[in-house]
């Protein structure tokens, strides 16, 4: 009988087994690169059979005259009850492989211990031979657990548990920053990772390790992260492919954190250090190329503005990419040879400047510059690529086009940054923040729902509203996380709300937790379930900026909610690159109307128009219209008029803590000014 592949198994070659090392199931590309016509060919063959050694990887024993060269990972989890492990074979890209694994099944890694200690020994054969070990790491607890395997390859005692800053400890100096960079976003976006380092053994080995990491539940329904370390050092040393992969982009072929950190760690010792600049420069705009012409463009657009800076710049430049998708680096080692610090920065805007043909169209773009210069000994040179970054943000914030150095005080503010973005990770890991509330209310001034709006009481400078401190979890990748916090919070206060007048809606803004995300409808199914709340009080807002691309997972993740009762609304709309024929086939029910244009509603003969035609638009689409920030007697009416189905604003209550809103549901309707005379 054919086992059903799809429902277990990532689509990729992949093998399971129990603890005894026998395959009770296999995938058809397992099968295809064994040389076997099914996969059921591989049940019940040992995996010490399939899989043989060769020095520090893995060969496929094929049946054909050609032996495949795999690259693995083997995965401890549960499938109803059982324990089994999954060997990935010739993954491409494994973290999202694993990522997809670990989403459906749940990990408990101190029992895949157990069980191959006390099993067939073949399974932690296999596991010794490819050098993969596993680890747990829990955030609550900041426990960092390792398999035997794990410990035999960090040399670490055989009972040994550590944080992830003791971990880090043994992490190469020069590699420790970006490990560090790479993990916290990890841990707070919950995204699979990969990242490779290098590792100090307490023999004073150095190996080079390769790290992928995903996110799951323990069986009382908590966050841990999870995941697999090889050694790959032998690898790193006979195949300079796998070196360029760790060092180089994938998109554009440039040098990516780790090739940087080596540069760096190389120019202290040079005589022109002193003359040393750091250039981050983000594309203006970039989102609305993929917006107009897609993903694949946008990636055709930076290969092309990467090889025009390459070829525009001397050889005193190094260009490179370590951080989103829009951004570039450029690490000019002697600035005198490149002119000064003006002429680099101008000659960078130039080239970025210049019309761009990409996908038959003319692209004209440019560049938010951001510079830092080392001229004192004793400058932090992993600081200056902060600095940078941080005159590169105050640059955009100034328009386009534009140029900021990192003066001092710049510096003291990315200096002030770490520090408050450390502050706001613990706020929100031990319920630090709070929830206001502000009603939605109906023409006649009944409640009908509510938006959750977070605040941070800040030990030093007060209640912080989040417009001053989601720029600070953005850039820490704190989004996510707080994203989640936000959710479970207002819907456990939500499901206690008195309904007197009926159950009101409550709203969460999304934008960190995305539809896009692999675990987005586990994690807010996850919050429902907690909370006890129904399906239907739900209102999920996401920004019309996350929906102006959806792929075709990210409407089957707002699909799959929307069966169970949830909705959506799209906030700020307007204010995007609006698409009605996305809009017609997304599940969103709810359309609200950007505050800036209900602001000038009374006297603005625009807004006014833009207004009605949203409002028209959203009833032609059978949806919802509610109207953000109305102040005035004279907005409602307007609004009204307009044919605006609900409203939201200071006229008739401002975002209230949760006691107060609850003992406002007691007493509704709200006021609501009478018409006009």
């Amino acid at each position: 009988m054919k086992v059903a592949n799809e429902l277990w198994l990532p689509d990729v070659a992949a093998l399971v087994s129990g603890p005894d090392g026998i395959v009770v199931r296999a995938s058809d590309q397992a099968a295809e690169l064994a040389g076997e016509t099914l996969p059921e060919e591989l049940v019940g063959r040992r995996l010490t059979e399939l899989l043989v050694p060769d020095g520090a990887a893995w060969r496929l024993r094929s049946r054909g005259p050609s032996v495949s060269l795999v690259r693995t990972a083997v995965w401890p989890h549960h499938d109803d009850g059982r324990l089994l492990v999954t060997v990935l074979l010739d993954v491409s890209d494994l973290a999202t492989a694993l990522g997809r694994l670990s989403s459906d099944k749940q990990v408990w890694l101190t029992e895949a211990e157990r069980a191959a200690e006390q099993g067939d020994p073949s399974l932690h054969d296999v596991q010794r031979m490819a050098r993969i070990g596993t680890w747990q790491w829990d955030p609550r607890t900041d426990v960092l657990r390792l398999s035997a395997t794990l410990r035999e390859l960090t040399g670490q005692a055989a009972d040994m548990r550590m944080s992830f800053e003791d971990y880090l400890d043994a992490v190469h100096p020069d590699d420790r920053a970006w490990v560090r960079d790479t993990w916290y976003p990890f841990v707070s976006h919950q995204h699979p990772v990969e990242v490779e380092h290098r590792y100090l053994r307490p023999d004073g080995a150095v190996r080079v390790f390769r790290l992928h990491g995903s996110a799951t539940r323990d069986p009382d329904g908590n966050v841990i992260l999870i995941g697999t370390t090889q050694d790959i050092t032998e690898q790193r040393a006979s195949d300079p492919s796998l070196r360029y992969r760790a060092t180089h982009d994938v998109v554009t072929g440039l040098p990516n954190r780790a090739a940087v950190q080596e540069l760096l760690s190389a120019l202290p010792g040079r005589s022109d250090a002193d003359s040393l600049a750091v250039l981050a420069c983000r594309i203006d705009n970039f989102k609305r190329v993929i917006t107009s012409l897609g993903h694949d463009a946008g990636d055709e657009l930076l290969v092309l503005l990467a090889r025009r800076l390459i070829d525009g710049l001397g050889e005193e430049c190094t260009v490179a990419r370590i951080a989103g998708e829009d951004e570039f680096l450029i690490i000019c080692s002697d600035l005198a040879a490149a002119g000064g610090l003006e002429a680099l920065t101008g000659r960078v805007s130039g080239l970025v400047r210049t019309p761009v043909p990409v996908r038959d169209h003319l692209l004209q773009v440019s560049a938010s510059i951001g510079a830092a210069i080392h001229d004192e000994p004793s400058d932090d040179l992993e600081g200056l690529l902060r600095f940078a970054t941080a005159a590169m943000s105050q640059a955009t914030q100034h328009g386009i086009d534009q140029v900021r150095r990192a003066e001092p005080a710049l510096m003291a503010s990315a200096d002030q940054q770490v520090r408050v973005e450390g502050q706001l990770r613990d706020a929100v890991r031990r319920d630090g923040l709070r929830l206001h509330y502000q009603p939605v209310v109906a023409t006649d001034g009944s409640i009908i729902g509510a938006e959750a709006l977070v605040r941070w009481p800040h030990p030093e400078r007060g209640l912080l509203s989040p417009g001053t401190f989601l720029p600070v979890a953005e850039r820490g990748g704190l989004l996510r996380e707080l994203d989640e916090w936000v959710l479970r919070t207002a819907l456990r206060d939500a499901a206690r709300w008195p309904c007197s007048h009926g159950a009101v809606h409550i709203a969460v803004n999304l934008t960190g937790l995305v539809p896009g995300d692999p675990a987005f409808g586990d994690v807010i199914a996850e919050a429902v379930a907690e909370s006890g709340i129904d399906w239907h009080r739900i209102v999920l807002e996401l920004v019309e900026t996350e929906l102006a691309d959806p792929r075709t997972h990210t409407r089957r993740g707002m699909l799959r909610l929307a069966r169970r009762g949830a909705r959506f609304a799209i906030d700020d709309f307007g204010t995007g690159h609006s698409s009605l024929a996305r809009l017609k086939h997304l599940p969103a029910e709810l359309i609200k109307v950007d505050r800036q244009f209900v602001a000038g509603i009374e006297h603005d003969a625009a807004d006014r128009a833009m207004t009605h035609a949203i409002v028209d638009m959203a009833h032609a689409l059978g949806r919802r219209c509610i109207a953000e920030g109305v102040e005035t007697a004279g907005q409602f009416h307007v609004l009204r008029d307009l044919g605006a189905d609900a409203y939201q604003g200071w006229l008739f209550a401002h975002a209230l803590p949760e006691p107060e809103f609850a003992t406002l549901l007691r007493h509704t309707p709200l006021y609501v000014p009478p018409p006009s005379a």
